[in-house]
Formats: structure tokens, C-alpha cells, sequence
């Protein structure tokens, strides 16, 4: 019997034909199906088909047939003999079970999105060779800020040095396409501006006035008023705008200037 003719045959029986997509464990190496043999259309006559002839042959024998059994003899549907399985057979399928079996892995953690930084503005100023000051500075508050910074360089002697101005914004650019700037970018910016700075023109102090300033610019940890960085004094003190509204804060401000400049503060 060819594959073809027994394909029909098991469809006739109402028995659905199943074929592995793949050679299972332990299985005889595949063989090409016998196939019926080639003829020509012309010489094809109008017949029944096997599996129609089946269904007659199977209904001129029904008188034929035995008597069904009774129930008494016939087996129940669940005392049937239990299937046993190679112990080979059982070792392949679990070891293929094993490796196809999905391993659960733990969710990537999210962090949550760090939080925007205001802007602010950072006025710089340069005497000669002696100072870098860097001050805080709220962006629309109109206080006289040069002018306290220019009576604190006359105290200290250091008014008629030469003196250059500078002035960095955040965030630099405004973009409402992109997200917004949080703490790390503004660190990264600010620092490396003002190591640029001091590589560029060296000095032997930095003031670092105001939060903005300390938080961002600060090339060490400030963890006293007066730190040290690669020989150049870096002193954290309050801001232009802080001094000028609060002025008892002055008092500190000088003593300070004097304890860390005493030859310039002797007069």
C-alpha cells in the first residue's frame, strides 16, 4: 500500500494522520513512503474512490459482523494497561524538558528620573594673577551685586588689578524637544568650565560663593571653609545676594578674609 492510498484509507476511518515535524528521541532514521506509480490522465476511468469503495465494502459486510460484546466484558475506559515508556526514552524527553524549561529572571530595576536642576546664573571675575571668584546668582534679581564685589577687592588691596568678567547660564541652552538637565549634567558642565578656567589662567584662590557655585563647581569635597586643591586656595563663603540681604553676615565674611589674607587685611 502506498503513503497516498493509506492516507485515504485512515481519512475514510475518520483517524487523523499526524507526522513530527522533527525526529523524535530514539526513532528509526526516516524513509521515503512508497508513492503510486505515475499514470496518464487519458487513461484514468470514471471509478469510486478506495476510500468510497471502503465505505461499501465495510456496509454490504455489516450483516457479517459479530455480535458487540457486553458490558460486562468490555474493559472500562480508565482500568486500560498503563503505557510503559523505555527508561531510555523517559532520560531524553526529561533532559530535553530540562533545557527547553523557561528559567524566570528577575525584572531590571528602573531608577526614577532625577530631578530637574533651577537655573541659575554664575558671575565670575578674575584679579590678575590672585583671584577666581565665582558667585551664585539668582537669574531677574536686581541687586547691586558689582558693587559689593568691587568694595570687597578694595579692602583687600586687589582694586587696581586687571580684572576680567565672565558669565555662565543654566541650563545653556533651552530646549523643549529634550529632557530636562538634572544635577550631573550641570556638576560636569560647571566643573570642567572652571578647571578650564584655572588651566588657562592660573590663580591662588577660588571663591566659590553661594550654593550653586559650592554644589557645582567645586573641584574637591568642601568639607571646611578653606580646602586645598593642587596648591590653589578654594573657600567657600555666601553669595553677592546673600551678603546684600543679609548683612550681619558680613561680620563672618571678614573675619574669614582676614584669618585667610592677614597682610592684605593688616591695615
Amino acid at each position: 500500500m502506498n503513503e497516498r492510498l493509506r492516507t485515504e484509507y485512515l481519512t475514510a476511518l475518520g483517524v487523523t494522520s499526524y507526522m513530527p515535524r522533527f525526529r523524535l528521541p530514539l526513532a528509526p532514521e526516516p524513509t521515503q513512503a512508497p508513492l503510486p506509480p505515475p499514470v496518464e490522465t487519458s487513461s484514468i476511468a470514471p471509478a469510486s474512490s478506495p476510500a468510497a469503495a471502503l465505505l461499501a465494502e465495510t456496509g454490504a459486510g455489516a450483516a457479517n459482523v459479530p455480535p458487540p460484546e457486553s458490558a460486562a466484558s468490555r474493559p472500562a475506559p480508565n482500568q486500560s494497561a498503563p503505557v510503559q515508556i523505555p527508561t531510555d526514552v523517559g532520560r531524553v524527553i526529561g533532559s530535553i524538558t530540562a533545557e527547553t524549561k523557561i528559567v524566570p529572571t528577575e525584572p531590571a530595576r528602573v531608577t526614577a528620573p532625577e530631578q530637574p536642576v533651577e537655573p541659575f546664573v554664575l558671575s565670575c571675575w578674575w584679579l590678575g594673577q590672585e583671584l577666581l571668584a565665582v558667585d551664585s546668582r539668582v537669574p531677574g534679581a536686581a541687586l547691586p551685586v558689582e558693587s559689593l564685589f568691587g568694595n570687597i577687592a578694595r579692602a583687600l588691596g586687589w582694586h587696581g588689578l586687571d580684572c576680567e568678567r565672565d558669565r555662565l547660564k543654566w541650563p545653556p541652552a533651552e530646549n523643549p524637544f529634550t529632557a530636562a538637565a538634572g544635577a550631573d549634567d550641570a556638576r560636569d558642565i560647571c566643573g570642567s568650565w572652571l578647571q578650564a578656567a584655572c588651566s588657562r589662567k592660573p590663580v591662588k584662590s577660588i571663591w566659590l560663593m553661594g550654593d550653586a557655585a559650592q554644589q557645582f563647581c567645586a573641584p574637591i569635597a568642601l568639607e571646611q571653609p578653606v580646602n586645598d586643591w593642587k596648591g590653589v586656595q578654594v573657600i567657600a563663603m555666601p553669595s553677592l545676594t546673600t551678603l546684600l540681604q543679609q548683612p550681619l553676615q558680613k561680620r563672618a565674611l571678614w573675619q574669614l578674609l582676614r584669618r585667610v589674607y592677614p597682610e592684605q587685611t593688616r591695615a
